[in-house]
């Protein structure tokens, strides 16, 4: 139950539900005055949350910076790989894998492993649709890095886990079992680093947090930064709010 109420708490989180919805009242209202009042909110909606200056402000103040690539000064034996970054919807998907917006997280964790920094790969991510039956990401990416050349031995597969307390569950249950004495690495998004490094704490994983795919962008002396919508920060804030919404979620129920 709680799985399936937090995808409708995502859809109720974009701001293009909210712009629709206060469009579809404007159309509909019988007055005036409530009218204008909704296509005012609607208006703000639209220019706030496509603002590229003000989402690169709250980003700074958000995201988590951690070591650099260069700055890591040793191999762990574990890089924790949490999913979210696969796009099964896509088609063709028959002879290839296929990435979303999120694509980062994959393949910063995989520049990690080829340089070095990380002696094997643990894939954590089952799938996260309530209506239709997708490959879980786990086991989906496993097969492909095998056709990149990974060896099987240097793969860890976590296929069970929904969200991120999950992740940090069923993780930490293989690592400690498998690999008690083992060094790790956590990798994840910036935005996302708070609840997910909170969240292995929370089980008693020592994970070192490494973020990747930041979402902040240097400031440039454009009248597009400043004042110009952007979808992409449009679609962006939906990740940032439904983070916000469950860090304070997890927090409440002892999560993290």
């Amino acid at each position: 139950m709680y799985f399936i109420l937090s995808k409708i708490l995502s859809f109720l989180l974009q701001p293009i539900t909210w712009l629709l919805l206060l469009l579809l009242f404007a159309l509909t209202s019988k007055r005036p005055l409530r009218q204008k009042r909704a296509i005012s909110v609607a208006l703000f909606v639209l220019l706030f949350f496509s603002n590229k200056f003000i989402f690169t402000r709250i980003l700074q103040l958000w995201e988590v910076n951690t070591m650099t690539l260069n700055e890591l000064d040793r191999s762990y034996d574990i890089g924790i790989l949490l999913g979210g970054y696969s796009a099964p919807e896509i088609i063709p998907n028959e002879d290839r894998h296929n990435f979303n917006s999120r694509a980062n997280r994959f393949n910063n964790a995989i520049e990690l492993y080829f340089k070095g920094k990380i002696k094997k790969i643990l894939i954590s991510g089952g799938t996260s649709s309530i209506i239709v039956d997708y490959p879980r990401e786990a086991s989906a990416i496993e097969q492909y890095l095998l056709t990149l050349g990974v060896p099987a031995e240097d793969l860890i597969v976590e296929p069970n886990s929904r969200n991120t307390r999950e992740n940090a569950v069923f993780s930490a249950e293989i690592i400690q079992r498998n690999y008690p004495e083992a060094s790790c690495l956590l990798i994840t998004s910036a935005w996302h680093m708070r609840r997910a490094h909170g969240c292995f704490r929370k089980v008693n994983l020592s994970a070192i947090p490494f973020s990747v795919d930041f979402m902040n962008e240097a400031q440039r002396p454009s009248l597009g930064f400043y004042l110009l919508p952007s979808p992409d920060v449009f679609e962006n804030w939906e990740y940032i709010l439904r983070e916000w919404v469950g860090y304070l979620v997890y927090r409440g129920r002892g999560y993290i």
